[in-house]
């Protein structure tokens, strides 16, 4: 296990006492920032002989000093502690409770042995990947998905119905299952108890729909209680070597964490972030494509004195060997224009990279919902108000009330003329009759607040942190997202609505509390362009040159004759003959047909 875990790191421990073996990897270069002294974070062991007490976690703990105090760890104790060591602690301090005490991104397993339990946790958000499997020989644990199989007694044997769900679906969504019908996920905010030969028993220990309400004075009063909790949680996430990486794309979310973040680097008298960014240099982009974006950039790099660095090239050699590596996590390819940044950071040596990544599901949600809320309400003057602002007619109120209350009626009326019947798909037709699909599961709801919690719960912010943190680690880089803080989200969860959304204004809270931060042509404009929209160089190498590739595997018989019985091959290898597909959807469809087979 600690082999197929070379990625992470070139240091590795393990240590054993029957009936339990606990490893881990981090990198030689992962230490604390020397300005400040702070504690490096990273995988590790802790083990205490005197309580019986065994750790191994890839945490960093967040509010440390509050934690110590909570803990009784006297002042002249806390430099030597790492986070395992405040993990051990907080156990025998809170025993189960204690990542109710817990802030920061972890994924931990700690075995008692007095009371012959071994307890894991996972993050609220699912930052630190927890992968496990139950065998014949005992639970088996870890960070990623390949040192699990790697365990004796588990085996690769794919989980059909998650495979037949793939092959239909753009984003086969799930915080519990994987590819592989043995190995699971610990969901986020949940905790895991095993204890002998019982079956491991699941809580969960974070409920965000049990976020109070916030009731401030003013609009002030919410701009400077956010701007204090982003400050902390960006502060917080600069922990670890420089220099620190920041991705910048243009939007609010990554423009003010960018600033926010050089400042604090300053304040401790660290090197200034190195800034990474999607888009092409100025003299590569098309004719008039983006130039608002490069706006923004200019302004932001300039105010804080800042390097910014574009897309870089990635060989087709790397796209292949990139796109193959990602198989294990084939719920989602990681962009093309995301190997770019990895590969740059790596080569500047950067360790930490914060990224702007969840802001829409938080503090800066676009207010999803609230006209259905309002309508339903019965706060008619309100909803005219805000559809007048926006130019909106009763027709948009009720499409978005109804989609709000009714699951997709074309979907409905699909299976149910044929249930077994998913046309526009790589799925072989005798697989889909012997196993269907999981259903799409209804979570709609009204209102900014139950939008935001189906976002949350719906697995799409987990399938892209678990593949940047499999991604980032073959480059000894750690994503960071400070707009996922566990703060920030409960804060943003007890929003009133018009925090979201004011007449034409979407985003309010974020564009009202930026202005402190960047100018306010850039808080306060409409639209932005995604980069990848804009020009994403690598589109054209992935078709003609690694599907291609893929293609010749495939005639010459690289797949798995147990794999193929799951896919329309005809169809699969017309569609690679062709090139290019009409649509995203049958893309990604087509990137998940070739995931399965154990070609990408």
């Amino acid at each position: 296990m600690l082999a197929a875990l070379a990625d992470y790191g070139a240091e590795a421990a393990a240590w054993t006492e029957p009936p339990v073996a606990l490893g881990g990897r981090r990198s030689r270069d992962a230490g604390g920032s020397p300005a400040t002294g702070q504690r490096r974070s990273g995988t590790r062991l802790r083990i205490d002989r005197g309580t019986g007490f065994a750790v191994a976690a890839d945490a960093r703990l967040d509010e440390r000093g509050a934690l110590c105090d909570a803990l009784g760890v006297p002042r002249t104790e806390r430099a030597g502690l790492d986070d395992p060591d405040l993990i051990a602690r907080a156990w025998a301090r809170w025993g189960q409770d204690c990542p109710d005490h817990l802030l920061g991104d972890y994924a931990f397993a700690v075995w008692d042995r007095r009371a012959g339990t071994l307890f894991c946790a996972r993050d609220p958000i699912g930052v630190r990947p927890f992968y496990y499997a139950e065998t014949p020989h005992g639970f088996v644990f870890a960070s990623a998905v390949e040192a699990v199989l790697a365990a004796p007694g588990v085996d690769d044997r794919l989980d059909e119905s998650t495979v037949a769900t793939s092959l239909v679906r753009r984003n086969p969504l799930s915080n519990t299952r994987t590819f592989f019908a043995m190995v699971r996920k610990l969901p986020p905010g949940h905790a895991l108890t095993v204890a002998g030969t019982a079956p491991p028993r699941l809580h969960r220990y974070w409920r965000p729909e049990r976020a109070p309400r916030a009731r401030r004075a003013s609009d002030d009063a919410y701009a400077e209680e956010f701007l204090d909790l982003y400050t902390r949680a960006v502060r917080d996430r600069l922990r670890g070597p420089d220099p620190v990486g920041v991705h910048l794309s243009g939007g609010l979310d990554s423009s003010t964490m960018v600033v926010l973040a050089a400042r604090e680097l300053r304040r401790e008298g660290r090197p200034p972030p190195l800034a990474y960014t999607w888009l092409p240099p100025r003299d590569r982009q098309p004719a008039a494509a983006g130039a608002p974006e490069y706006e923004v950039l200019d302004a932001v790099c300039a105010r804080e004195e800042l390097r910014l660095f574009h897309q870089f090239e990635v060989t087709p050699e790397e796209l292949l060997a990139m796109s193959r590596r990602d198989g294990v996590y084939p719920g989602r390819r990681l962009s093309l224009l995301e190997a770019s940044v990895q590969r740059q950071a790596a080569e500047h040596g950067v360790r930490v990279l914060l990224t702007g990544w969840g802001g829409d599901e938080g503090v800066s949600f676009n207010g999803r919902g609230l006209y259905a809320h309002l309508l339903l309400s019965g706060r008619w003057p309100r909803l005219a108000a805000e559809c007048r602002a926006r130019g909106l007619g009763l027709r948009y109120v009720i499409g978005e009330t109804v989609r709000s209350l009714i699951p997709p009626m074309p979907r409905r009326l699909r299976r149910w003329r044929n249930p077994r019947s998913f046309p526009n798909t790589f799925i072989d037709p005798a697989f889909a009759r012997r196993q269907p699909p999981r259903p799409v599961p209804h979570r709609r709801g009204v209102g900014t607040r139950r939008t935001q919690l189906r976002l949350l719960r719906d697995g799409h912010l987990i399938r892209d942190t678990e593949l940047l943190a499999a991604s980032g680690a073959r480059h000894g880089i750690e994503y960071r997202y400070p707009l996922l803080d566990r703060r920030l989200l409960e804060f943003a969860l007890g929003l009133p609505s018009e925090q979201f959304r004011r007449g034409k204004w979407s985003r309010w809270l974020m564009r009202h509390a930026g202005q402190s931060l960047l100018p306010p042509d850039i808080c306060w404009r409409l639209a932005k362009a995604d980069a990848h929209l804009i020009f994403d160089p690598y589109d054209n190498v992935y078709e003609e040159e690694v599907l291609p590739a893929l293609l010749r595997a495939l005639e010459a018989g690289a797949a798995s004759s147990t794999r193929t019985q799951y896919v329309d091959m005809p169809r699969l290898l017309a569609s690679l003959r062709a090139g290019r597909v009409a649509s995203t959807r049958e893309e990604r469809l087509r990137g998940h047909a070739l995931a399965i087979l154990g070609e990408l």
